[in-house]
């Protein structure tokens, strides 16, 4: 491994990647508490239409995920392999992202499922475009596994920031306007030219290093079929069983923590008996918690394993989602005890995960003996979405079954729905991921012990490479790619784990 992987990031970098996910978690926090009460209460589309219609763009997603991180794993420019994206997906971004907001009125059933599939799958496409490689360069920036979770932490403080505006300033742009409709619209195109702007400065501010920016490889393979070469990276990434771990406990947690998300303005309104004025002092409640909750669980994660910070974290959650349950109507501040519960537990998920996964890109490096990281954001941001739409579906058609009506007090049948949706589903969600991280194998000693193992095969690798190139003979294969990823583990020379290999 080279001196600069294991040198500290300027401070000035760090920021500059951390405006980033202003803008990026601005959008998602919009549409992850927001977007189905717009549709359903203002855009007054039935639940039912605009589930489905958000099912189109996960459809696509099965593909273009994957696909990019493919692509972004093989791009090379002079901008970099992928701040490329970030300098040509700013303004396209911010155009689609406003247009999710501007339902016309009076459409037909038929017609706001085509609107609703359009923009959102447009969206969900450019965002895949910026989002994917802005997580990418993470990864590259530095390999040292403290450093990482330093880099997390402030990227977490730009994610908290944007979450805050999109959850908590949005349902304060809109009740300034005159009505809902026109409301949504102007916060959404403000949102939308604020996140092109914050994609802009990351790309203006942080370089990639040049051995992952726009230096070709040493020795490219044979050209392959470009699916063939795609099926080949998924096959790789998903035989890296900490990696696979991960995303499962990850995406369980995505599910559960949008289920509450999508669950709570529909809670807060017609469970409390409270107003829309309620939503943003809640919502400011539980981020301002897990803003606070951050530089906590950095110092729980400095001294203890990152799965093991996590699991904590979730335990919190869980608590909390479960004693939601049972609120009732009048409670507010019972609600928000709860919330200062749930919120230090969402602090570990804001955090410990995305330090996680560059960890486990290391280890698919020595498993396979080559760096996919657009590859590995691309599942892990499928996995991601696939769980926030299933939430939403799921709010959606538990919105339809229980025969909710919007703008009027509900049913016996709604009000458990939604409160089933609030509160014991998404702790279940969150419990379930718990046996999945307690089995993560990646500590900080083997990470270290894996880092050295890269850095020897990458430069035994280079030599050899240097040494045969004018005899243009065939490479030999990698044992890292021939020995089963199953064997079990050896011991490398100077007393070195080599993880690769290891159960």
């Amino acid at each position: 491994m080279t001196a600069p992987s294991r040198a500290r990031l300027p401070l000035g970098t760090k920021l500059g990647y951390a405006v980033g996910n202003v803008g990026l978690q601005m959008l998602i926090a919009a549409m992850s508490f927001l977007l189905m009460i717009f549709y359903t209460d203002v855009a007054l589309v039935p639940p039912a239409v605009a589930g489905a219609a958000l099912l189109v763009g996960k459809v696509w997603d099965t593909i273009n995920d994957p696909l990019f991180g493919w692509l972004t794993d093989r791009t090379r420019s002079r901008h970099g392999r992928h701040r490329v994206y970030l300098i040509y997906g700013a303004l396209p971004l911010a155009v689609v992202a406003a247009a999710v907001w501007m339902v016309p009125p009076g459409l037909s059933p038929w017609a706001a499922f085509v609107w609703i599939a359009v923009t959102y799958t447009l969206f969900d496409t450019v965002m895949t475009l910026v989002q994917l490689p802005y997580q990418a360069m993470a990864a590259n920036m530095t390999q040292d596994y403290d450093e990482r979770t330093s880099l997390t932490a402030f990227a977490s403080l730009g994610a908290l920031l944007g979450f805050f505006a999109g959850s908590v300033l949005m349902p304060v742009l809109v009740r300034a306007a005159p009505d809902a409709r026109t409301g949504y619209a102007l916060a959404g195109a403000c949102f939308g030219l604020a996140a092109g702007l914050a994609v802009a400065v990351v790309a203006w501010r942080v370089r990639e290093p040049a051995a992952t920016g726009n230096a070709p490889p040493a020795a490219e393979p044979p050209a392959a079929p470009a699916w063939a070469a795609v099926r080949s990276t998924l096959r790789a990434t998903l035989r890296n069983r900490p990696f696979v771990m991960l995303v499962s406990a990850a995406g369980l947690v995505r599910l559960g923590l949008t289920l509450v998300q999508a669950s709570l303005a529909y809670f807060v309104i017609y469970q409390l008996q409270g107003d829309k004025g309620d939503l943003p002092r809640f919502m400011g409640t539980l981020l301002a918690v897990v803003g606070v909750s951050l530089f906590v669980w950095k110092r729980v994660v400095d001294r203890w394993e990152k799965n093991l910070a996590y699991i904590l974290g979730l335990v919190f959650c869980c608590a909390g989602l479960v004693a939601l349950h049972w609120a009732g109507p009048g409670q507010q501040a019972l609600v928000t005890g709860i919330l200062v519960v749930v919120g230090i537990g969402m602090g570990a998920h804001w955090i410990v995960p995305f330090a996680m996964v560059p960890d486990t890109i290391d280890h698919g490096h020595l498993q396979a003996g080559e760096r996919q990281t657009g590859m590995y954001y691309g599942l892990y941001g499928l996995v991601d979405k696939l769980a926030r739409t299933l939430a939403t579906v799921l709010v959606a058609g538990m919105l339809e079954l229980t025969g909710y009506v919007p703008n009027v007090a509900q049913s016996a049948q709604a009000l458990q729905g939604i409160t089933a949706m609030a509160g014991l589903l998404p702790a279940l969600c969150l419990a379930l991921a718990i046996p999945l991280l307690m089995a993560y194998p990646i500590t900080r000693a083997r990470h270290a012990a894996l880092v050295r193992s890269v850095g020897v095969a990458t430069t035994a690798e280079t030599v050899m490479g240097t040494a045969a190139a004018p005899a243009a003979a065939p490479a030999r294969p990698s044992e890292h790619t021939t020995r089963p990823a199953w064997e079990p583990s050896r011991t490398l020379p100077g007393g070195g784990h080599d993880f690769a290999h290891s159960r």
